[in-house]
């Protein structure tokens, strides 16, 4: 199978293969989205100086960074209904796949966030305003391993970009073209994730830079 025609199934193939990456980018927003929200309330709850509450969301923290996101998503396969009836309204709430898949990596978001800015939170109040506001590119860096993790999503039966990808390689029919699909998909995360991280380092520099006494 010789490049030119490699070339030809992939840009061919190529609008496909960005729908399935629009739904890894979907889930990786609303993974962060919902596990930002969450780890925040964790983390001020954690600052509190009651002991009581600062305990109980230091458990609760322990318990979102531990759960293996892997594991999860079928957990909530299972455990959650396919639809939700909302009483009195005679309304349908669907619960798709993707969505799931979303709930399960922002798990590893509440972890995150909740350690990561209770540290910035303590620094700011101790004066050390650098170390807070690193929080922010921080937090952007792990939007792209959450990017990359979303590929999990496909044993649970989301059409994200691996499993787009398998697609495409079923009805190609060429074993040949099995290791430029699967590279084809690498250059597409890379191509997203690169410029994330490239540009929070930027971000980074400027703000130690600009905190220097």
């Amino acid at each position: 199978m010789g490049f030119g025609e490699v070339l030809k199934d992939l840009l061919h193939w190529s609008p496909f293969l960005a729908r399935g990456f629009l739904w890894n980018i979907l889930i990786s927003i609303v993974a962060m989205s919902f596990g930002t929200v969450l780890g925040c309330g964790f983390a001020v709850m954690r600052a509190s100086s009651r002991a009581s509450v600062s305990r109980t969301s230091g458990t609760l923290t322990e318990f979102a960074r531990n759960i293996p996101t892997f594991v999860f998503q079928f957990y909530l396969v299972f455990m959650l209904p396919i639809a939700i009836s909302v009483p009195y309204f005679n309304v349908v709430v669907p619960i798709p796949s993707w969505l799931k898949a979303s709930l399960a990596l922002s798990m590893a978001v509440t972890g995150f966030v909740s350690d990561n800015l209770l540290v910035a939170i303590k620094a700011w109040r101790g004066g050390n305003h650098i170390d807070a506001m690193l929080f922010v590119p921080n937090w952007a860096n792990y939007f792209v391993l959450i990017v990359m993790a979303s590929s999990a999503a496909s044993i649970i039966g989301v059409g994200e970009l691996v499993s787009s990808c398998n697609t495409v390689i079923n009805a190609i029919g060429k074993t040949q073209i099995i290791l430029w699909v699967y590279l084809y998909a690498m250059v597409w995360f890379f191509l997203f994730c690169y410029p994330v991280v490239k540009g929070m380092r930027v971000v980074r520099r400027y703000i130690e830079a600009r905190h220097i006494p």
